[in-house]
């Protein structure tokens, strides 16, 4: 083989079956499928990609194999501004959300998002023309984006805000009035219909040619727990549901397209979070293509709501940092960074401020927008992209034959898509086979959490209509156990058998899994001399529970006799670490069993009185 560059033909041509080798020695026995991973949607991600991996675009149709994957139409952007920096604003009062925007938007932030609830429980407690007045006053609409979150009365604060905007800045004015019938209706609030929305985009585009007026916005699938394709599906759904409500105002596809924005939420998983919307940008190219259409789409991605925790909320900065990371190499137009305290509250300055900075960072100092498209070309991305898309498309079909997306949301195609994949994550996270970083696993019992103002939009401003889909959060069963342990302040007591080497592997195991559940786990270190010794810990411990941590070979020795020994001391229930049985032991901790509900069951064995 030439290389066709002097430096690497100095290297010798790497073998795959090399490699495989070398894997399979690093596994020591394991079986080499256990390095490759498995979406929701049962979309392999495998170790090694290759060439042969990547899809062959001439056996794509259409216009998908030459679908346009950056940013925009073209390669030439602005280098200094590569994606649009957008900030949610749901502080109440409208001055003081004047303020916190202009103070935003001098700090870097390029664009605004105000969540309006006129209650002003949820956003910003705007309704009248005068009050989206006082959001606007001092930003300048031609070179800031302002757009609306407005679920209560989506058309009511669109046409305010246009009233709002003087007449001589229409032309320039930069406004994303995200109507979305769809993302409403999936959050089980009225909004507007299609059609109003629609009659509304032909009424406004051409007072103001520089803004959005559509959104279709697929969050609701992923707040709810569904699936990277089941998000994408709906996310297309959506956009030709647009496309067809236009059609009765004589807008055309391509008209459409330019007032559509997507909107989709993005995790920690960079590698699928870069597939998922090179996904997006390949499926809605073939829907643009049936359309005799050649446009770009327009992507928002924003930071996972699911993924935010209350406890040990520190780690939501890293979780965010790796989803905005995803969401600038796979070429998101516009990104939305979420407080890490957004889960707790209202979002303080502190919060904001590192919100902001982490795409200021990503974008000025690690120069992600420098390159045209990073994951263009590389074969893990293009193969993953392909087959999310491939997973994607048949649940495009599948709602179409439903009669579109209102028929499928009216029927419960989508939210029986959802409510399965979420049970499927539930239990993956209760066993702890999906870790959560200071929840399931590596809790800290003595963390301080960090004060917020008391209002966001965790909760609803109005009851859900029948058949929305439910928001969750993936920390939340483990950290209502938390909830429950922080008024008893619960311990257990981990009673090691023979020496360190014997117990340490299993009792560390047992610490982190009690834990999680805000029980503190005692005595995880200590070796006890002989049995009597261990009682006497156990009695000097004032815990009520307990659990035997030792090696095979010792609970085969001493387990029983061990558990015997500690229920005559006055132990409620002994578990073992580790999957050994004996009819002193009540309960087994090991990995892949329900973690969850062992905790629950130790939490409620303790709330009950002495």
């Amino acid at each position: 083989m030439t290389h066709p560059f002097t430096l690497a033909s100095g290297f010798i041509d790497p073998e795959i079956a090399r490699w495989r080798e070398l894997a399979e020695k690093a596994l020591k026995g394991a079986p080499f499928e256990r390095l490759t991973g498995q979406t929701y949607d049962g979309v392999p991600v495998r170790p090694l990609y290759t060439r042969m991996d990547a899809p062959n675009p001439a056996a794509q149709s259409g216009a998908a194999g030459a679908a346009p994957f950056i940013r925009g139409a073209e390669a030439v952007r602005d280098a200094f501004l590569p994606w649009d920096i957008r900030q949610t604003i749901l502080t109440p009062d409208p001055q003081a959300a004047n303020q916190t925007a202009l103070y935003d938007l001098e700090r870097g932030v390029s664009s605004l998002e105000f969540v309006i609830d006129p209650t002003g429980n949820c956003g910003v407690a705007a309704s009248r023309v005068a009050d989206f007045q006082v959001l606007i006053k001092g930003v300048l609409l031609a070179l800031a984006t302002v757009a609306l979150d407005a679920p209560i009365d989506p058309l009511g604060a669109a046409r305010a805000l246009a009233d709002a905007v003087a007449e001589g800045e229409r032309a320039t004015a930069k406004l994303a009035f995200n109507l979305d019938p769809m993302a409403s209706r999936m959050n089980g609030q009225t909004g507007c219909s299609l059609g109003a929305a629609a009659g509304f985009a032909a009424q406004t585009q051409s007072l103001f040619p520089m803004a959005t007026c559509l959104r279709a916005d697929a969050r609701p699938v992923h707040e709810g727990g569904g699936s990277e394709a089941q998000e994408l599906a709906v996310l297309i759904a959506s956009g030709i549901a647009h496309l067809q409500a236009g059609e009765a105002f004589g807008l055309a596809p391509a008209d459409i397209n330019a007032t559509l924005v997507f909107t989709l939420a993005t995790g920690p998983d960079v590698v699928v979070e870069i597939a998922k919307q090179r996904a997006a940008r390949r499926l809605w190219a073939r829907v643009l293509d049936a359309c005799g259409v050649a446009a770009p789409m327009r992507l928002q991605a924003v930071t996972s709501g699911r993924m935010q925790t209350k406890r040990d909320p520190w780690t939501n900065i890293l979780r965010a940092t790796c989803a905005c990371f995803g969401a600038a190499a796979g070429g998101a137009d516009v990104i939305t960074v979420l407080p890490f305290t957004s889960a707790l509250g209202l979002a303080d300055e502190n919060a904001r401020r590192i919100a902001r900075n982490t795409q200021l960072i990503l974008q000025e100092e690690s120069h992600l927008g420098r390159v045209t498209d990073p994951a263009g070309g590389a074969w893990a991305m293009e193969a993953l992209a392909e087959d999310l898309a491939q997973a994607a498309w048949p649940l495009v079909q599948e709602i179409e034959r439903f009669g579109g997306l209102p028929a499928a949301l009216d029927q419960g195609l989508v939210q029986g898509w959802v409510a399965q994949t979420r049970a499927a994550r539930t239990r993956d996270i209760a066993k702890r086979k999906t870790q959560l970083i200071g929840i399931n696993i590596f809790a800290n019992l003595g963390e301080v959490l960090p004060v917020t103002p008391p209002s966001s939009a965790i909760a609803a401003p109005v009851a859900p209509l029948a058949g929305a889909i439910a928001p969750m959060r993936l920390a939340q069963d483990f950290e209502a156990l938390r909830d429950r342990a922080d008024s008893l302040r619960p311990t257990i007591f981990l009673a090691t058998l023979g020496n360190l080497a014997k117990f340490s592997s299993r009792a560390g195991f047992a610490r982190n899994a009690f834990e999680a559940g805000g029980i503190k786990a005692l005595g995880t270190e200590e070796a006890h001399a002989d049995q009597a010794a261990m009682i006497a810990a156990f009695k000097a411990s004032g815990a009520q529970i307990v659990c035997l941590c030792g090696d095979d070979s010792t609970y085969e020795a001493e387990a029983n006799e061990a558990a015997v020994a500690l229920k005559a001391a006055g132990a409620k229930q002994i578990w073992l670490a580790g999957k050994f049985q004996a009819p002193a032991i009540d309960r087994n901790l090991y990995v892949g069993a329900d973690i969850l509900a062992e905790l629950t069951h130790a939490i409620t064995l303790l709330e009950e009185p002495a």
